[in-house]
């Protein structure tokens, strides 16, 4: 039977619910998989209905047009709907992820202002250049680990990047407190181990940015212009007052913060290059693998596994009413390992991307919708052309072996990483003598 719903459209019967009091065990149990899990068990397509987080409704919807329904600004809004402890750790108190409305469009504008050509070419120079200059480094080392070795690199890379004074003795406890940050995302569910020191890591991090804040704006450094350090301490929003200079330390982090995260998809582009050896001879002979290889990485393999929003008024999804207020989850791995989204999903398949049409809502592994007005990660960008780069540099600038080691990928954990992290030996720089 159908009905017709108190604010307009059909009703098509009572949401599938995935039984508890609260669930957030299971969700941690399960991690990437819990969304498809509970589809598969209650024959549930594209909608279900859960309590997590103490006990809070969440209606969780999967798939292309959930994707597209959780990015309209008219219906969904995000503020609030993150777990404190995961803005406390990951993202900051004030941090642009936690912003809705025009406070959200005028900050982001301020992140997508650096997204230039030019911008964007310093950085593709920059990570050529890092991992070419750390080729006689890692010659010498018997073992190099590639999840702690990137997040080093990707440190350099990022606030050099930014125009951030990081001397070389500060670079590794820098990367150490941002990895520290980063693996914090697995407290969804409220207290976790390591919970202090995320907290701790986070206070060093944003007090050392902040000092670069305060003495950029009294004239003492001087980063160049369009850089993040520069735009983001000279900013003014939309009512002419500069940021507070705590949270302008907070925004500037999330500016790299993101870049150095991309070691966990550069050591799953090594095993993907492992495990499908083919692959690494396209990325040296095809100029245009590399960008669908890194666009593959990024779909197949474990990132972010859901995102927090709430209906922002009486909204409905394919017949089912949402009331204003009420939680909702979006499915981000499991709607691009979907059937209905990817073809053959399961199968890594980098030429799937060689005629993408560039939607906005399947492949949304850093978020989805409009870059400018949406949560879409503006670093996104940036996320590819690191990859590009360093997956060209590991292909074809060097030689190494990879020992046996625990190459599991345990999609039951979250964040997902590689459970070696990635163990290679013998590299040496590809020379041609001829």
């Amino acid at each position: 039977m159908v009905w017709k719903l108190k604010f307009g459209g059909e009703f098509m019967g009572t949401i599938s619910r995935d039984k508890g009091l609260d669930n957030t065990l299971k969700v941690m149990k399960q991690g990437y998989l819990y969304i498809t899990n509970q589809r598969k068990r209650l024959g549930s397509e594209n909608i279900f209905e859960t309590r997590a987080l103490g006990g809070k409704k969440i209606i969780v919807i999967s798939g292309k047009d959930a994707a597209e329904l959780f990015y309209d600004n008219d219906k969904i809004e995000r503020s609030g709907t993150l777990p404190k402890r995961v803005v406390n750790t990951l993202f900051g108190k004030g941090a642009i992820h936690t912003t809705t409305g025009k406070k959200h469009i005028d900050r982001k504008a301020l992140f997508m202002s650096l997204m230039t050509e030019g911008n964007l070419k310093h950085l593709r120079e920059l990570t050529r250049n890092h991992w070419y200059m750390n080729t006689q480094k890692m010659e010498q080392m018997d073992q190099i680990n590639i999840y702690r070795e990137s997040i080093v690199q990707l440190t350099k890379i990022g606030t050099k990047w930014a125009g951030v004074q990081a001397p070389e003795e500060k670079i590794e406890e820098i990367a150490t407190d941002m990895d520290v940050m980063i693996d914090s995302f697995k407290g969804l569910g409220g207290k976790f181990k390591g919970y202090k020191a995320s907290v701790d890591a986070r206070k060093r991090v944003e007090d050392w940015l902040e000092d670069q804040i305060i003495q950029t704006r009294k004239g003492k450094i001087f980063p160049p212009e369009g850089t993040a350090l520069y735009e983001f301490a000279h900013w003014e929003d939309y009512k002419g007052n500069p940021m507070d200079s705590r949270l302008c330390a907070i925004d500037l982090m999330n500016t790299f913060r993101p870049l150095i995260a991309i070691n966990r998809f550069v050591s799953f582009g090594l095993l993907a290059m492992h495990e499908h050896p083919i692959t690494r001879e396209k990325i040296k002979s095809d100029d245009d693998y590399a960008y669908m290889f890194s666009q593959e990485v990024r779909r197949f393999y474990p990132f972010v596994p859901f995102l927090p929003a709430k209906a922002k008024t009486d909204i409905q999804f394919e017949g089912h009413p949402i009331e204003k207020d009420t939680m909702i989850a979006l499915d981000i791995y499991g709607t691009m390992h979907r059937e209905d989204v990817f073809e053959n999903p399961d199968d890594f398949y980098p030429e799937r991307f060689r005629d993408w049409d560039g939607s906005p809502f399947d492949l949304i592994p850093q978020g989805g919708g409009d870059y400018y007005t949406n949560h879409r990660c503006a670093g996104e960008w940036m996320t590819i052309i690191i990859m590009e780069e360093t997956m060209k540099y590991f292909a074809g600038r060097v030689t190494y072996d990879v020992p046996e080691q625990d190459l599991t990928v345990d999609l039951n954990s979250i964040p997902g990483y590689v459970k070696s992290g990635f163990i290679i030996e013998n590299l040496r720089e590809v020379v041609d003598r001829k």
